[in-house]
């Protein structure tokens, strides 16, 4: 039972996913069709705007994750950028929906660019401390996992709540679909999500503290930035990590530039569709609503397993919805799709909920194998990963509508060839497959559980006390299979080692 003390941490870290959860939402289903429909941008300009901005973000990722590591202030070292970048998130996402009458699409595209990089970068700023704060407040294997549960009940609160805000805000229900007649609303839009997304910011700020560093860290150069990197990277459980990551990332790209787009051009935003509601309203809560309900069996599955296990569960759910999607038409009942965006929020629920509980556990395996506590570096190499991949898959997607003749006048099955449909079909249903096959492959080799950490965190704690770890040969050889490398070169197998040599 939690006391009251324990629950307000857990609602004060977990209140700025609002801005993780609500941003991926809006950004992540509407952008697109706005930078299409609204400011009447080109596919392939959509498509370069999106992925230029997300490349920026990776690339901002890695030096500020450093940065982190190596921040003081009476606010610890997350919570003091956090701080710093309420204004700038604010403004960022209000200027991503307001383009302040630029005329031409040249001027707009260019606009569009500086906006989505400064949007970026105040991501950066914000959420690499956020995604390196719970190691540094709990350090117990299930602990960390009701704190983030509590985060993704706020992240899916804020999904469905930012769609209705945005339902209500730009009410599509014309038979032209989306159009250039809507930029005041979304100009309102920015408003009101900017607020919405930036102010819980302060809640975590001050509502949450800091465990001190146990050690200085050396100032900041490239040379310690590409040594910090490197080493993260020699973890084998790292990068099973990663690139576990980078799969989910690309899958989630896929479908959400796709949904929205997908439905305007089958059916068209249905008026009315159910109890006043349109059919968008509908596909997009609905997937929504599967996705936070399938919360509650993920981390039952987590608690009774381990935190990986749901991939092995959620992915087959995300291939058969995709593999419904394929043989829907026109002419196919709105029903149908309904049921199949069930299934997929469903299967979605592991692909940002799964990476965030595994990655403060990996912060232990760096300090087993070198002494150090590197959360920064651990989220920002892992973001950096997730936003090229999110980037150039988004990118990849503007061209191929490009390529494949999308009509971007109007949002409705009057402007649907059968190349833009090809296209969206090939994004949201074959390649989510093929790739949910891969993940299903890497994570049955994900070997970090709550007994393994539970040994890492034992071992630390022996060489903080006595200067070396009494390791038995059975738990040299499970650290040895997380990590990859030798136990004897690890910082714990040492005495008065601060740093192993590799």
């Amino acid at each position: 039972m939690k006391t009251k003390s324990e629950l307000g941490r857990m609602l004060a870290y977990g209140a700025s996913d609002v801005l993780g959860g609500g941003v991926g939402q809006v950004i992540s289903m509407y952008y697109l069709t706005f930078l299409l429909y609204v400011v009447q941008l080109s596919p392939m300009q959509a498509g370069l705007v999106t992925g230029i901005g997300r490349v920026w973000d990776g690339i901002t990722d890695p030096l500020m994750g450093v940065v982190v590591d190596r921040t003081k202030s009476r606010f610890g070292a997350c919570r003091f950028w956090m701080l710093v970048g309420v204004i700038p998130i604010f403004a960022a996402y209000f200027m991503l929906w307001h383009f302040f009458g630029i005329p031409g699409n040249t001027g707009r595209f260019v606009y569009y660019i500086f906006v989505y990089m400064f949007w970026s970068t105040a991501l950066t700023v914000v959420l690499i401390p956020y995604e390196s704060l719970l190691p540094r407040i709990v350090s117990s294997y299930k602990e960390r996992t009701d704190f983030s549960s509590v985060r993704m009940i706020f992240s899916g609160v804020a999904c469905v709540v930012s769609t209705y805000i945005y339902e209500w805000l730009v009410p599509v229900r014309t038979e032209n679909g989306l159009t250039p007649a809507f930029i005041p609303n979304f100009t309102m839009l920015g408003i009101v999500l900017g607020l919405m997304f930036s102010l819980p910011l302060l809640v975590t700020v001050f509502g949450v503290k800091e465990n001190p560093l146990k050690k200085d860290r050396p100032p900041l150069t490239l040379r310690l930035v590409y040594k910090d990197y490197t080493e993260i990277f020699k973890s084998r459980i790292f990068r099973k990590y990663f690139f576990i990551g980078l799969c989910g990332t690309m899958v989630g790209s896929a479908v959400n530039a796709s949904m929205v787009i997908f439905v305007y051009l089958m059916y068209g935003n249905v008026s009315d569709f159910f109890l006043g509601f349109t059919l968008v309203f509908l596909v997009i809560n609905l997937k929504g609503a599967a996705e936070i309900a399938f919360f509650v069996p993920n981390v039952v599955m987590m608690k009774k397993y381990n935190k990986h296990r749901p991939y092995l569960v959620d992915l087959p759910l995300i291939m058969i919805a995709c593999a419904m999607i394929l043989f829907i038409t026109s002419s196919t009942p709105a029903w149908f799709m309904l049921i199949a965006m069930g299934i997929l929020g469903m299967g979605v629920s592991c692909l940002g909920f799964v990476p965030m509980t595994l990655l403060p556990d990996l912060s232990d395996v760096d300090e087993l194998m070198y002494g150090k506590r590197r959360e920064g570096v651990n989220a920002g190499l892992t973001t950096l990963g997730k936003k090229l991949v999110s980037g150039l898959s988004i990118t990849l997607f503007g061209f191929i509508l490009e390529i494949f003749g999308l009509d971007n006048k109007s949002a409705s099955p009057d402007a649907a060839t059968p190349g833009a449909i090809f296209a969206i079909k090939l994004m949201f249903g074959v390649l989510p497959i093929a790739i949910c096959i891969v993940m299903i492959v890497l994570s049955r080799f994900y070997n970090l559980d709550a007994e393994s950490h539970g040994i890492i965190k034992r071992l630390i704690a022996e060489k903080y006390e006595k200067g070396l770890s009494g390791a038995t040969e059975k738990e040299k050889k499970l650290c040895e299979k997380i990590t990859g490398v030798r136990f004897e070169k690890m910082w714990v197998a040492h005495e008065d080692r601060t740093v192993s040599n590799f």
